[in-house]
């Protein structure tokens, strides 16, 4: 019976710990709103897989690492391919790959994703 107990606890446990990353996973996220703005047509993208990221800056594809848990994430090694674009579009890559490197937190609210940094400046994602 102990042992029984002790199994259905490593489980729980195992389960607890892939609960964060399995909330963010299997969902392309498109941001909805960054530094306050609205943001339309090419809008960035995230997919987060197990420990990794990838996405669209809105210009262009990018790639990283983050890790995930109990509300809180970091963001790093995140790399890009180095395409062009028009200026409007260049400045809000940059203000997006700038919020994922000072993402702290994050809140998953259904089809909405909020994601943080410390100073309380977000950016909204939707499901999709």
């Amino acid at each position: 019976m102990a042992a029984l107990c002790c199994a259905g606890a490593l489980v729980a446990a195992a389960c607890a710990s892939t609960a964060p990353r399995a909330e963010l996973s299997g969902t392309r996220w498109a941001v909805t709103t960054l530094g306050g703005q609205t943001i339309g047509a090419r809008a960035p993208t995230i997919e987060f897989s197990r420990d990794r990221i990838v996405g669209s800056g809105g210009c262009n594809r990018y790639f990283g690492e983050y890790a995930a848990g109990d509300g809180a994430i970091s963001v790093h090694d995140v790399g890009s391919t180095r395409m062009a674009c028009e200026p409007a579009m260049m400045q809000r890559e940059a203000a997006f790959f700038q919020a994922l490197a000072a993402a702290q937190s994050y809140n998953r609210l259904g089809d909405t994703l909020i994601i943080s940094d410390s100073s309380g400046q977000s950016m909204t994602l939707r499901a999709g």
